[in-house]
Formats: structure tokens, sequence, C-alpha cells
């Protein structure tokens, strides 16, 4: 499915919030670069062959466990979770930290397939700080 125009890069509308605060930020991922073809997941393009490098990265770094936040919890959002898991990482989706589309019933279906994967579903209150 191809959305209309969104986040195209290069334009104010795909660039950080001048209001979010990264201050140990290492890396942005882009995705979404194929011009007819919408990309989900920050893993892999929608065509399955394009790896935008993200598990490299982490693995590379020792991380093994994945939170998941943004929009939508029913393609962006699960397509994420799901490949982080295929790429063999711990993976929590951190529901009131995401915002679903849900068409025709597309968000209680991402959750079954994402649970059905192995992600996980969690509060932002069930992570400790500190």
């Amino acid at each position: 499915m191809l959305w209309p125009d969104h986040c195209v890069q290069g334009t104010e509308d795909a660039g950080l919030s001048k209001e979010l605060t990264v201050p140990t930020a290492q890396l942005v991922i882009r995705k979404g670069f194929h011009q007819g073809m919408d990309s989900y997941s920050a893993f892999e393009e929608a065509d399955h062959k394009t790896a935008t490098g993200l598990a490299g990265y982490l693995k590379a770094r020792g991380i093994r466990t994945i939170f998941v936040t943004g929009i939508a919890t029913d393609f962006c959002v699960a397509w994420t979770a799901m490949d982080a898991r295929k790429a063999g990482f711990e993976t929590y989706v951190i529901e009131d930290a995401t915002r679903g589309i849900d068409l025709n019933g597309s968000l209680a279906a991402a959750w079954k397939q994402m649970t059905a994967k192995g992600v996980k579903r969690i509060q932002s209150r069930d992570i400790a700080t500190g």
C-alpha cells in the first residue's frame, strides 16, 4: 500500500523535532528512499532485500534488547518490531508510546502478528528508570 506523501526526505516534515533532545545519539537511520515503495521497518526496506544497517550497528555494540515506540503501531512499529525479532533481538513495543492507524482491524492484526513472532507488549511504566 502506498500512503499519501509524508516525511519526504529533505523536507521539514522528515526532520527530527526541534523539541527532541538526543544528546547521546550516535546514528540516524534513513528508510523509505525507494520512490514508489513505502517502507515500514527500521531494519529493512519493504523489498526485503535492502538492509538499513541498523541490525549490524546494534549487534556490533552488543545490544540485545530493543524497545520500539512511534507511529504507526500497526505498520512501521509492527514491521520494525518483527524485523528486530527476526534479527535475534529481544523486542518490546511500548504500547502507550505508540499510536496506531487501525484500518479495518489492522491494529489488532498487528498485535496478533507481533505476539506470534515473540514481540512483548509493555507500557512505559514497566520500564525501570534510574
